[in-house]
């Protein structure tokens, strides 16, 4: 019986330490996943380039890029960039943005969401082009409203977005844009469409008035009572406080 007891002991503590490896690796894994999906969320990147950022290897990254992809988490667009994808049940970031490419693919151009704080107009939001030339906002850019620019009319506009916006050379020479505005929580926001004047459509407004409009449309009500809405705010806050600091 003392040996029989002995070997079942042995038995339950090898079958703890097994349980504790295999949940310190599964505790691994999604270590690995959250940081491949914070890396997407800066910029889509090529699965080299997720290897090569966050130091991780070629088997492992793969299998974890396989795994992400089969649940959505992200997906692979036409030029072979990995991006976050529609994963049912994700909030805020990646349902924003797949407006913002969405928007890019119909235009090919930059695209930027601003949202109005007092006098200036912070982007919280940034698409930017595939081209080589292509006009770019970084996040946490902010302009005053006096400087102009089709996104500036809009946010001093009446937030409908029906109302449709464009201007040539109106803050940087050589380039243009084409904005809408829209309303959420007694704010307003603008979504803009950025391009060198070389790539103008001929008709701005059949070119950029429709997709816009109906991208606003699709960003304020995915932007009502969510936490997302919150998150930009808060961008737009943090923004405004480090420029006055500086």
């Amino acid at each position: 019986m003392t040996d029989s007891s002995a070997a079942t002991g042995g038995s339950e503590s090898s079958g703890r330490s097994d349980v504790s490896a295999a949940s310190a690796k599964e505790i691994g894994v999604i270590d690995r996943s959250a940081a491949i999906l914070t890396a997407l969320q800066d910029s889509p990147m090529t699965a080299a380039e997720v290897c090569r950022r966050l130091g991780y290897s070629k088997s492992t990254t793969y299998r974890l890029l396989a795994d992400l992809r089969t649940h959505r988490f992200i997906v692979r667009d036409s030029n072979g960039l990995l991006r976050l994808g529609p994963f049912p049940g994700r909030r805020s970031i990646a349902t924003t943005n797949s407006v913002l490419e969405h928007l890019r693919t119909l235009t090919s151009e930059s695209v930027q969401l601003w949202v109005r704080v007092g006098e200036d107009r912070v982007c919280v939001r940034n698409v930017e082009a595939d081209h080589e030339l292509r006009v770019s906002r970084s996040v946490g850019t902010v302009l005053p409203l006096v400087d102009g620019g089709s996104a500036a009319l809009a946010l001093c506009g009446p937030g409908n977005p029906q109302e449709f916006y464009a201007t040539k050379q109106a803050r940087v020479k050589g380039t243009a844009s084409a904005s809408v505005a829209f309303t959420v929580g007694g704010a307003i926001l603008a979504l803009c469409v950025s391009y060198p004047l070389t790539r103008e459509p001929d008709n701005v407004a059949g070119a950029y008035r429709a997709v816009l409009g109906q991208a606003a449309v699709e960003l304020k009500g995915l932007l009502e009572d969510s936490e997302e809405f919150a998150v930009l705010r808060d961008i737009a806050r943090l923004a405004l406080g480090a420029r006055r600091s500086e």
